[in-house]
């Protein structure tokens, strides 16, 4: 198993493996070509965030995707998963870890003095890989669609 950031030929792997995150979650598959364009920008603009990707002999197996947001409780910029996946076959197996383990590694470089994120609501086995690798429960996040 090898974790790296993502590329820009990493789009499809990205959005296939974001795409099953969704679907999974009860959710719609991305669709491609606006999802690969969203994807150019993140590659493109360092400063919006970046893509870890994980393989173990074969496709990438595992993401996390990471954007960067300002605020004042942070002093500047501080990060958040946005999107983290393993496929059903490798969780239990260390690459979720390492690709999370890159990820919060690439945050710390770039500034950031923490990173947050959210979970699914039925999420007791995501909870519990977030508090092995330093997470703490800070409250629950809401949503307001517009």
């Amino acid at each position: 198993m090898s974790a790296r950031l993502a590329t820009g030929s990493d789009a499809n792997e990205v959005v296939r493996l974001v795409s099953a995150l969704l679907v999974e979650l009860g959710g719609k598959a991305l669709e491609p070509t606006r999802a690969a364009t969203v994807y150019g920008e993140l590659i493109a603009r360092p400063e919006l965030g970046f893509v870890a990707l994980a393989e173990s002999d074969g496709p990438a197996c595992a993401v996390c995707t990471v954007s960067f947001v300002h605020a004042l409780r942070s002093a500047g910029r501080y990060a958040i998963v946005q999107e983290m996946y393993v496929t059903p076959e490798l969780r239990s197996s260390g690459v979720g870890r390492e690709v999370l383990a890159l990820a919060l590694a690439h945050a710390r470089v770039s500034g950031c003095p923490f990173v947050e994120l959210g979970t699914p609501q039925q999420g007791a086995r995501q909870i519990a890989f977030y508090r092995r690798s330093g997470f703490v429960s800070i409250g629950e996040r809401l949503r307001c669609a517009l």
